[in-house]
């Protein structure tokens, strides 16, 4: 799940005496992956609160350039409802399917956004009280039983910052978490995907001690369901 604040509301959470309302909706599965001859899967969505939540529900095509996620709006995937209001204390399960039929070979990548929408009655208690909406951005594969993914390593210093890319060759995405070259750690949760036929580019956060050029390390992550250790050189861009 990735909680999506804009960095204006960020800000105003530092302001001592402003209150936030405690995120009411929840999403399961948080990853959908549909194998052929499948085109269709379901997602739960439940109101913890006791107030009615309305949300909207948009998919996108997922695709990656230059090491970057890119989401271009597309018909060929539909959920239905693509709106609607949950009461409170209940669940309200939607449909994904894919309108352009079964993928053929390789996977298709989405993602999914679940957007929590103001109440249009909701009246604050305070005027400085600040409500915070939820997105859940969800990612969504349709492809064969077979797809796997096939990662290959770099690493290399710029700009005062160690970068590390993978590069997959295989027919399916990788899940890449608690990746970590040497002793630079680019966090121990999810760090993201590489899409089949793509790039992921991560980098080390500012003032990171970095390892000397040509270095030769060792990166360990995790991939899907193994751990990866892969022997690596760091090279300088």
């Amino acid at each position: 799940m990735y909680v999506r604040l804009s960095a204006a509301l960020a800000a105003l959470l530092s302001i001592p005496n402003v209150a936030a309302a405690q995120a009411s909706l929840r999403v399961e599965p948080l990853r959908v992956v549909v194998s052929a001859p499948s085109q269709a899967s379901a997602i739960t969505l439940q109101n913890t609160s006791a107030e009615k939540v309305s949300v909207q529900i948009r998919v996108f095509e997922w695709s990656q350039a230059n090491g970057k996620d890119t989401l271009t709006p597309t018909t060929d995937v539909v959920v239905s409802p693509p709106a609607t209001t949950i009461p409170g204390g209940a669940s309200y399960t939607i449909r994904v399917a894919r309108t352009a039929g079964a993928v053929a070979s390789g996977e298709k990548s989405y993602r999914l956004w679940v957007d929590e929408l103001p109440a249009a009655e909701r009246k604050r208690a305070e005027a400085r009280t600040v409500d915070i909406l939820i997105r859940y951005d969800l990612p969504v594969f349709f492809g064969t039983a077979n797809a796997s993914s096939s990662l290959s390593w770099k690493a290399y210093k710029s700009g005062g910052r160690l970068l590390v890319e993978a590069t997959n060759t295989g027919t399916g995405h990788a899940r890449v978490e608690a990746l970590a070259v040497g002793n630079v750690s680019f966090g121990s949760g999810l760090n993201g995907y590489v899409l089949p036929g793509s790039m992921r580019r991560w980098t080390s956060a500012a003032n990171t001690p970095l390892p000397a050029t040509n270095a030769n390390l060792t990166l360990v992550a995790e991939v899907g369901d193994r751990e990866v250790r892969a022997p690596i050189t760091i090279a300088s861009n």
